[in-house]
């Protein structure tokens, strides 16, 4: 049994191990190449444990893996900064002009998608004899339908995306990580409560759908009052090094404190990122803090999505890859597709009235850019010891898998096609 800190350096150096074979090898964007990477990683061991059972590799690997606790390492820990830092680097005055379309996407476009994907996963399962209640179905459909803000990020290195698409982009995934999170918890209880929780599980919808209210709002709020605070104490400060620590504790207090409080820490840390990156925000930084500040975040974002996304790889090992498994896999990632697009498409009927016509291949591109990632892996994992577990869980890595390796490389062609997108001279590097 390995301690906290021996545990971290194993994770830390297996990581850094598979980013220098990225970088020399494979040459991808870094969720793109660890996700690969891991799960070339977990294939190797599983030949190894059937060539050389006697070797006891699987056995070995299975014992240090089950030691990460991957739903408190992402949801109470990695999700702080990852989303803080993509909310620094979000568009303002773009995300204004997309304000709505923003957030019709993050919250009615979430929960849209939450019910056609429950009904769909339903559906295929009904028609493959696994039993699936519909309870646990919108639990699936929660926890998919949160789309990733790394690789859409790591996507505009590559490409330069009209700036407005760009910042719905970033801003709906930004914000429906928090929408999504706050609707799981809630249908996480009523599924609970549905097949006999205890004391403890709810089921009624109505108080699940008040307490997710105050939530998702109390958790905006926290971010924001603690984020303002944070400006009004840089403008007293003119040292680069004091500023730069009040950004991470500002991060992390939100986080820390929503979390105490049973708020919303996603909602609340993109929050506070979104008034940091703000013109009255910049001017309170030193020139030395401007600098520095911008580059320290982008390393943390991206050293934490390797980790992730490299755990993300190796956690397949624990998926028995049965010819059901396969099926539910590659089901999860059809049906998550269908269902965005139609969210998508009803929002845009919905916002013709108001004088708002959008092109088909919005749709198209919207759609495709809808990744998703650690986040969903980590609510999988979060579920308690069901006997829907393992379906929920095949289908959710499938639909993970498909759209970091497949939508996220392709994004960049399909925008450039449909004219969202330019070439960049001088493209960042992502390995």
């Amino acid at each position: 049994m390995l301690d906290l800190f021996e545990l971290t350096a194993v994770i830390l150096s297996v990581t850094t191990i598979a980013c220098w074979i990225n970088a020399k090898t494979l040459k991808l964007p870094v969720a793109v190449g660890l996700l690969i990477v891991g799960l070339a990683f977990s294939g190797v061991v599983a030949l190894a444990d059937l060539a050389k059972p006697d070797w006891a590799v699987g056995a070995m690997f299975k014992s240090v893996e089950q030691q990460i606790d991957y739903p408190k390492l992402v949801l109470n820990f990695m999700l702080a900064y990852l989303l803080f830092a993509g909310a620094m680097n979000v568009n303002i005055a773009a995300l204004i002009q997309r304000g709505r379309a923003v957030a019709a996407l993050a919250v009615f476009g979430t929960v849209i998608t939450t019910g056609l994907i429950a009904a769909a996963f339903w559906g295929v399962c009904a028609l493959a004899g696994i039993a699936m209640p519909v309870s646990w179905a919108l639990v699936f459909g929660a926890l998919i339908s949160p789309t990733d803000p790394i690789a859409v990020l790591a996507m505009t290195k590559r490409t330069d995306l009209e700036p407005r698409l760009q910042a719905q982009l970033e801003g709906e995934a930004l914000f429906n990580d928090g929408v999504a999170v706050v609707l799981f918890k809630a249908l996480l209880a009523y599924a609970i409560g549905q097949t006999g929780g205890g004391e403890a599980a709810h089921t009624d919808l109505v108080v699940l759908a008040q307490h997710a209210g105050i939530e998702a709002f109390g958790g905006i709020a926290l971010g924001l009052a603690v984020a303002v605070i944070a400006v009004v104490i840089l403008y007293a400060v003119n040292d680069w090094i004091t500023e730069t620590l009040i950004t991470v504790a500002t991060a992390t207090v939100v986080y820390a404190v929503a979390l105490h409080l049973g708020l919303s820490g996603p909602l609340g840390v993109v929050a506070a990122g979104l008034v940091l990156a703000t013109n009255w925000a910049d001017a309170s930084l030193a020139p030395h803090a401007k600098e520095y500040l911008r580059p320290l975040w982008h390393v943390i974002d991206e050293g934490m999505n390797a980790v992730l996304f490299f755990l993300v790889g190796i956690k397949a090992f624990a998926l028995d890859f049965t010819p059901m498994a396969l099926a539910l896999m590659a089901a999860g990632a059809a049906m998550v597709l269908i269902a965005r697009w139609i969210a998508i498409a009803s929002l845009g009927v919905i916002m013709i009235p108001f004088g708002q016509r959008f092109p088909i291949k919005l749709y198209n591109v919207l759609t495709w850019a809808g990744v998703r990632g650690g986040l969903s892996v980590a609510l999988v994992l979060s579920l308690p010891d069901i006997p829907e577990r393992e379906a929920i869980f095949a289908a959710s890595l499938g639909v993970v898998i498909f759209s970091i390796v497949i939508q996220s490389m392709t994004m960049e062609a399909l925008a450039l096609r449909t004219g969202y997108g330019s070439a960049k001279a001088n493209p960042e590097a992502t390995h």
